[in-house]
């Protein structure tokens, strides 16, 4: 596969047709992003790649080996080291048919991509008054250079976002927009625009853990809808998981109308946490056996988060490798995991409340909390 110059991106775009509802591709395809974009022909190409952050797009037909070949050698020897030296620790690998799925998992042979569901959003109309809904002591500000010179007590919180999708805060301020929700010297809540192109943006929303489930995120949609209206912004599009049934209703509940799903399918560079990650997904399936696996497999491979061996624990308790099942337990809570509400609350440990091990477990974490 071959770069080719962005004076020829014209030249590829009608392989990227039936993936309108990426902007990021449109972006990179108006030179809105420097994206590199490799094809099969130079002249007549039938097959391209291109990527920006953690998103990896495949487009027009897929190839034979070779093709699959050259593909993982500009994912894992150019588009991976990118990622990772930018810091970036995870992907999605986008794709426009159903015929793409074996390429992609030939592409990342060993790699163990986990395919899921997306759904994309598109503003129909927006009838919420949002200033009716800020309550006492709360703002909306626009995110500006004045609003970055204050003091905040978690300005990193927002910069962090701003600079996902961006090269720099500054290349943030000057192609992008959006507003935050603060309180005192707190940002509550942001909402910015992504891949601002051709009258076009995607959203990005999140609020701080110490205020969900109290409709900030409403709000904040809502306002950010009237600003990016005032800035002359026709289509504003809405991704997230098929499984984020909050940030689903969000999206209808502020005036966006659900367009389609898509599949995709997404991993972790680092192969420890990609293969606990997989035992996670594989658990939540309801195959315990091979989430223990997947769980296992990632243990002697680096750092594992205290939830993967939690979730060992789990998925053995519900084999009924009781043995098993206390040793990751032990080790879960040796690594920090401390909840004690939910470990004794947990239906996948049942078959282990009447085993001396889980009594000494629970007071050791007893011994630690207090």
């Amino acid at each position: 596969m071959y770069p080719i110059d962005l004076s020829d991106y014209e030249r590829v775009r009608p392989l990227f047709r039936k993936q309108d509802l990426h902007l990021p591709l449109q972006a990179i395809l108006a030179g809105d992003i420097s994206a590199p974009i490799y094809v099969d022909n130079t002249l007549r190409p039938q097959t391209a790649l291109t990527w920006t952050g953690h998103r990896f797009y495949l487009a027009g037909a897929p190839g034979n080996l070779e093709m699959v070949a050259q593909a993982r050698k500009i994912f894992f020897g150019v588009y991976a080291l990118q990622a990772w030296q930018s810091g970036i620790d995870s992907y999605v690998v986008n794709y426009p048919t159903e015929e793409w799925e074996p390429f992609i998992t030939a592409m990342l042979a060993q790699k163990y991509p986990i395919k899921t569901q997306r759904s994309y959003f598109s503003l129909k109309a927006n009838s919420i008054e949002w200033k009716s809904l800020l309550p006492a002591g709360f703002s909306i500000r626009q995110v500006n250079a004045q609003l970055l010179k204050e003091p905040w007590q978690n300005l990193e919180f927002l910069t962090d976002e701003m600079i996902s999708e961006r090269d720099s805060v500054e290349d943030f301020l000057a192609k992008s927009f959006g507003l935050c929700l603060v309180r005192a010297d707190q940002i509550v809540g942001w909402c910015l625009s992504e891949y601002n192109t051709r009258h076009r943006c995607e959203v990005g929303i999140a609020t701080h853990e110490d205020y969900q489930r109290r409709g900030f995120a409403t709000l904040l949609a809502s306002a950010f809808i009237e600003l990016a209206r005032s800035r002359d912004v026709a289509r504003i599009g809405w991704h997230c998981s098929a499984t984020n049934i909050g940030s689903g209703a969000t999206a209808l509940k502020t005036g966006f109308e659900k367009i389609s799903d898509y599949p995709a399918f997404m991993g972790w560079f680092d192969d420890a946490k990609n293969l606990a990650s997989n035992g996670y997904f594989a658990h939540g399936r309801g195959e315990y056996a091979q989430a223990l696996e997947f769980y296992e497999k990632a243990f002697p491979l680096g750092d594992v988060p205290d939830w993967a061996y939690w979730g060992a624990a789990c998925d053995a308790a519900l084999l009924g490798r009781s043995e098993k099942a206390l040793h990751y337990l032990a080790e879960a809570v040796k690594r920090g995991f401390d909840d004690y509400e939910s470990i004794v609350g947990s239906k996948h440990l049942l078959s282990l409340h009447d085993t001396p091990g889980w009594q000494a477990i629970l007071q050791s974490l007893k011994k630690e909390q207090n």
